[in-house]
């Protein structure tokens, strides 16, 4: 089951695991290009959070839509994205205690959510509203841990969703096709292998 030693273990492996993990079908010759969201962003970002940042596949996008721009993850695969990250950004850090007293315009949160802990994910997701009011998830439904990633949201109840894009890996142009549309409640019901994008409007700041 992967988690928290999983992704510390993983860190210590090679860039092409990495990335493999992060996206897969790397190894097969998927390249590890950023995907640019189909839902439309706020215009005029100043500053932008790219949670669980990996080893910076979204910085070269995040830095077209954001004047500042900065990322999280454990301190391993930060340690590796300083190395390898293809796009220089204004802040790299493993604390996520510095992180929460911050304040960004939106957060980036793209194929990670599902990869948490249970305990931890709650943490997060209830931190996240003092960080930003706004939140871009790209997420499978099923997290590893067997939970519905929207029950959480829902159990969590600091945010009101937008509309579910349901996406796929459209292997043509390597970006996200959309498949459907539907509410956060539809999705909730829609089964745990899906892949949905969507911004959470925080209700309130923590």
């Amino acid at each position: 089951m992967a988690g928290h030693d999983d992704w510390l273990k993983l860190a210590t492996e090679s860039d092409d695991d990495i990335r493999e993990r992060i996206l897969t079908g790397y190894k097969d010759g998927k390249p590890f290009t950023p995907y640019v969201p189909t839902v439309p962003l706020p215009t005029g970002v100043d500053s932008v959070l790219d949670f669980g940042c990996g080893l910076g596949r979204n910085f070269p996008y995040l830095k077209r839509v954001a004047r500042s721009v900065a990322g999280f993850d454990l301190p391993p695969m930060i340690a590796r994205c300083r190395a390898v990250a293809s796009e220089g950004i204004d802040l790299l850090s493993d604390d996520w205690e510095q992180i929460k007293t911050l304040h960004f315009d939106l957060i980036v949160a793209s194929l990670v959510l599902q990869h948490i802990e249970p305990a931890p994910l709650r943490t997060y997701l209830r931190d996240f509203p003092r960080v930003s009011g706004l939140i871009y998830l790209l997420t499978r439904t099923g997290t590893d841990f067997s939970e519905n990633i929207f029950d959480v949201i829902a159990e969590v109840g600091q945010f009101t969703p937008g509309e579910c894009v349901q996406v796929d890996h459209d292997p043509i142009t390597h970006q996200l096709k959309v498949v459907g549309r539907s509410t956060f409640e539809e999705a909730r019901q829609g089964g745990m292998d899906r892949h949905y994008e969507l911004l959470l409007h925080a209700t309130g700041r923590g």
